[in-house]
């Protein structure tokens, strides 16, 4: 074979096995045999004709792995069958193997009949004693069979009902292994949207708070005047004398297709934004680097430096942390970063402040992280559908994605009664967590909304409610009648749009907003927020 073409092998074994590897669901359909995908050169005659992965696809920490390198060679059972279809198709050179149940071929099968896909089963009942007791002897028998219960045609996917001592597989096939991985991880998603085993994603809701987190909250220290609790964004403490503490911690992760010192920069202010909607100042932090085996000096320097620059440019003293390399970490991460800031007792605000009469205002608008986000990480197919300098415009939001700079023009206005930055579960959640904190109703108009084409053309791209993806960067804020213009005039003289969007009213049974369809719809928060499984789509 030309080395132009093994190269060529190579790398789209590489980026088959990246897809799988980034593809959650499929850890689930990982047989006890582990997995493989196979790729034959033209022709082939052995398995080491055929690439695969040397020691299989297993799973770690919940996610697909490889074990090993690709090579040829590396598999017998795979790298056979694909010889042995190969022979009776030879546009086909690629496969995958995965689980095979009988709620899940009952699924498959209904699956593959949507698509047009062959679909096939071979009965081991049927093998012949002297082919079962040969030692690979039974391949062509396999695919013979695989063809015959296709009524001729070789299938797309087929599975095997077991044997003693044999664990029962599904196999899927296609020309390359990119086609075979993107269809295997499809049928994984499909496949776990159906069973409803799509783990949560992203914090928890107020059920599980309430019972996990509420009641297990250390020792009890009356010190403590804003301890946890849902929807407010970091707790406060008496100091004495006159002063109190405020503490608000987060996780942060590294986005795909972003450089690593956006991910510094996000690592402050996303943790700054949670102690500036208190209305207080951010002063101090520290921070945990996770970081994985093998990184370069030369990345952990940018992750470090952009976090020194960030805090540095908004006045915060890094006091402590840790930084470190550990196994089952693939890509840098804040295991917390923790903001602190010191106040006068009485000159701040929670969540929990909202009074009925209050105007309720909101920044930059909806879904600001989401579109920041997701316009790099899927920035090739935006692209072929909108302007490129609407898909620059959006991917500019990232750098949107702090409220201290809202928080603290709010407060210097006055009339402020309540903040809250809009996170996981979008702005629709936001007001329902201000809403329930505060007990009160409200009242929104999601027509009185800004609303930037950047974020429609991102969200109308990837069928995104934009009310309800998570808006780091939308800050919201409820705010005395007499203030509340005040309060817009001074957001839009420091660069910030913003504008009144509802009201604040004594009726806590009435918790609504109204859509732009007209439609009037309960303020809740979503059972799973939008903006996740564009995210791992886009990863895949």
């Amino acid at each position: 074979m030309r080395k132009e073409k093994k190269l060529a092998m190579f790398g789209e074994m590489a980026a088959a096995v990246g897809m799988i590897e980034h593809c959650r669901e499929f850890a689930s359909l990982v047989p006890e045999v582990r997995t493989n995908i196979v790729y034959s050169t033209e022709k082939p005659e052995s398995p080491m004709d055929v690439l695969a992965v040397d020691g299989r696809i297993t799973v770690v920490d919940g996610m697909p792995r490889a074990s090993g390198k690709v090579k040829f060679g590396a598999s017998s059972h795979m790298a056979r069958l694909i010889i042995e279809i190969n022979r009776r198709d030879p546009e086909v050179r690629a496969g995958i193997n995965f689980a095979s149940t009988p709620e899940l071929m009952e699924w498959l099968e209904s699956y593959c009949k949507e698509r047009s896909w062959v679909f096939s089963a071979i009965d081991r009942s049927r093998e012949p004693q002297e082919i079962t007791i040969g030692e690979g002897e039974s391949m062509p028998w396999k695919i013979a069979e695989a063809v015959r219960a296709a009524g001729g045609a070789v299938p797309k996917v087929f599975y095997e009902t077991g044997a003693v001592g044999k664990e029962p597989v599904t196999v899927l096939i296609g020309a390359d292994p990119v086609e075979v991985a993107e269809q295997s991880c499809e049928i994984a998603v499909a496949y776990a949207r159906k069973m409803e085993r799509i783990p949560r994603i992203g914090k928890i809701g107020l059920e599980e708070f309430d019972s996990l987190i509420q009641k297990r909250l250390g020792a009890k220290d009356r010190s403590v005047i804003v301890p946890p609790m849902p929807g407010v964004d970091a707790g406060v403490v008496d100091l004495g004398e006159g002063k109190v503490l405020v503490v608000a911690e987060d996780p942060i992760f590294s986005i795909p297709n972003q450089p690593l010192d956006m991910f510094g920069w996000y690592t402050v202010h996303i943790g700054a934004s949670d102690v500036a909607v208190i209305g207080v100042r951010p002063r101090y932090m520290t921070y945990t680097l996770l970081l994985p085996p093998g990184t370069v000096e030369s990345e952990i320097e940018t992750i470090v430096e952009s976090i020194h620059i960030a805090a540095k440019e908004l006045g915060i003293a890094i006091v402590g942390g840790h930084t470190g390399f550990y196994p089952g970490i693939s890509t840098p991460l804040i295991g917390g970063v923790t903001v602190l800031g010191i106040a006068d007792k009485g000159q701040y605000v929670t969540p929990a402040g909202a009074k009925a009469g209050d105007d309720v205002i909101l920044t930059k608008g909806p879904a600001i992280e989401t579109v920041g986000i997701l316009s790099s990480l899927r920035e090739v197919e935006l692209i072929k559908r909108y302007d490129p300098s609407l898909v620059e415009k959006a991917k500019a939001l990232a750098k949107q994605m702090s409220v201290v700079k809202d928080a603290m023009a709010a407060m210097e206005v006055g009339g402020v009664t309540a903040m809250h930055d809009a996170t996981e579960g979008g702005v629709i959640g936001g007001f329902f967590e201000v809403a329930n904190a505060s007990d009160v109703g409200m009242e929104i108009d999601e027509s009185l909304f800004v609303f930037p084409e950047e974020v429609r053309i991102v969200c109308e791209a990837f069928d995104i409610d934009p009310a309800k993806a998570i808006a780091e960067g939308s800050l919201i804020i409820t705010a005395r009648p007499e203030s509340s213009s005040l309060i817009v005039k001074k957001l839009k003289e420091s660069g910030i749009e913003a504008s009144v969007v509802g009201k604040v009213t004594s009726d806590i049974g009435r918790r609504t907003m109204k859509r732009r369809s007209g439609e009037i719809v309960p303020l809740e928060i979503p059972c799973q927020d939008p903006f996740w499984p564009a995210f791992f789509k886009g990863l895949r």
